[in-house]
């Protein structure tokens, strides 16, 4: 099994972003949202101490990571030039992806049949960008003691912002689950049980109300299950976007990498040109960590905050200063 880096966060929280920082340098072979397309046969929000029955799974799934050939997981652009890839497979396998990409729209998941693997190099670590499994965070790092992980976070109010701002142009799959889906597993976790609330409870609930509760129970959930753990680093969205280039190269140390001159010219490239696309990686990085502010009217603010405050999450945005914060294991 290859060295593996995750990059785990809740929908509209930076990860692609994130995970393409990543997939820049290269030494890396990226996998966009794998777990999204074969799924992993344990529950969203685990138990830590299962850990153990799903190790077996976990490795296989990792160790599969390089085969992988669904457009959707390895053809997510921009695509680099690598270390291990000549500038001829380069050329190859962007036509490939595009071909692959414009199949799919007939038959989900074609597959990309050339692609870069990294089979006999040593150096090249596997890059897993998901959010499918955020609250399989803790039982991944534990089940799976030779990986990084990144967990990224992202103010409720920015992400709440984000998936209404979808819902409106439509742009998520039918296939997604609901908030009530998620808010019942939520509910079902210790932090969610230690709220006593019941099912009349949730449907007084508004939507952004709904939404900040999965915010904070998730992500209760994954620091409560990596407080204790030296393989995650949990980054805020924010900080990220305030000064892209530091704290890329304290994300790239914690992981094992190297800095790149490679690296530093797609965030150059990324934070200063502006896509028009919904899940576009290039747009200015500081109106799209603020755009909340503009987007949500003043009760809706007050209704996530409102949640957010009943909660220790409250801790990692305490204020509206942004204070950088980019520790291993849960920041104080």
């Amino acid at each position: 099994m290859k060295p593996c880096i995750l990059i785990f966060g809740m929908p509209r929280s930076g990860t692609t972003w994130v995970g393409k920082l990543f997939d820049s340098h290269p030494d890396t072979l990226y996998r966009h949202e794998p777990d999204s397309v074969r799924k992993l046969s344990f529950p969203r929000f685990p138990d830590l101490k299962d850990a153990g029955r799903y190790r077996e799974e976990l490795e296989q799934f990792v160790a599969s990571l390089p085969r992988m050939w669904s457009s959707e997981v390895v053809g997510k652009q921009p695509l680099f030039p690598k270390s291990y890839q000549s500038h001829a497979a380069l050329t190859a396998y962007r036509t490939c992806v595009v071909a692959s990409k414009a199949a799919s729209r007939v038959w989900r998941h074609f597959p990309c049949m050339f692609r870069p693997t990294g089979e006999n190099q040593e150096r090249v670590r596997v890059v897993w960008k998901s959010i499918e499994s955020p609250g399989r965070l803790g039982v991944c790092v534990e089940a799976l003691p030779t990986v990084r992980a990144i967990h990224l976070m992202r103010h409720p109010c920015g992400y709440v912002a984000s998936v209404l701002r979808g819902r409106t142009a439509r742009r998520f799959a039918h296939s997604e689950p609901s908030d009530d889906w998620l808010l019942k597993m939520l509910f079902e976790t210790p932090a969610g049980r230690a709220r006593g609330m019941t099912a009349r409870d949730l449907d007084q609930l508004t939507l952004e109300e709904r939404l900040a509760w999965c915010w904070v129970l998730t992500h209760e959930k994954i620091i409560a299950d990596v407080a204790q753990s030296e393989q995650v680093m949990t980054v805020r969205y924010e900080d990220v976007c305030v000064d892209p280039k530091t704290v890329t190269r304290r994300m790239l140390e914690f992981t094992g990498l190297d800095w790149q001159a490679q690296v530093e010219r797609f965030i150059l490239a990324s934070t200063q040109s502006e896509g028009t696309g919904y899940y576009s990686v290039f747009k200015n990085p500081d109106a799209s960590a603020e755009r909340w502010r503009s987007e949500l009217a003043s009760p809706a603010v007050d209704r996530i905050m409102r949640v957010l405050r009943s909660s220790e999450m409250y801790r990692f945005y305490r204020d509206s200063a942004n204070v950088p914060l980019a520790t291993a294991g849960a920041a104080s």
